[in-house]
């Protein structure tokens, strides 16, 4: 199963990439294929991810340039990533809750009937609603989440039910 790692970027000093391999080698203990936006961001001109870019220009005020990059980089990246993986994990931390990619990309998982799991440290009234609304199954530990993804029957399952929610859900809105 490809299961795409969502999770913050923007507001993380490594872009999150400490996690996403860690779980990536993880996952691949089980032969899922991980599907990482870190490997897939877009270089600058000087060959450093895009991201670091995007919070100069937002910085210096020039949200023309922002809007820009972000709609000719990483919306098309994260989107593909989305349609390409089976699943989506969402890492629910304070950097997600700062930025607004991680929310948008469980959104499209969610319209799209994909099964999305939510890892979080948090306690579930700092969980938003929404996500949770979203989510297949969440978890208060990245161990938890592989014990249970290690099993295919759970994966099937999800499967099932999360094109079920989102049909019953959304019905013909989109």
């Amino acid at each position: 199963m490809k299961f795409y790692l969502s999770g913050g970027m923007e507001y993380k000093a490594d872009l999150g990439m400490t996690w996403r391999e860690w779980l990536t080698k993880e996952l691949e203990e089980f032969d899922h294929k991980p599907v990482d936006p870190v490997k897939l961001e877009s270089p600058d001109e000087s060959g450093n991810p895009i991201q670091g870019r995007l919070t100069q220009l937002k910085l210096e005020g020039n949200l023309t340039e922002v809007r820009k990059l972000v709609r000719n980089n990483l919306f098309p990246k994260d989107m593909y990533g989305i349609q390409l993986a089976d699943a989506m994990v969402v890492y629910y931390d304070e950097s997600v809750q700062r930025g607004a990619g991680t929310l948008a990309e469980a959104w499209e998982a969610f319209r799209e009937g994909k099964p999305l799991y939510i890892i979080t440290e948090f306690p579930i009234e700092k969980v938003p609603t929404w996500l949770i609304g979203e989510s297949t199954e969440l978890f208060h530990s990245f161990e938890d989440f592989l014990a249970y993804v290690s099993d295919d029957n759970n994966l099937i399952m999800d499967m099932l039910s999360a094109k079920k929610a989102a049909s019953e859900a959304l019905g013909d809105i989109y």
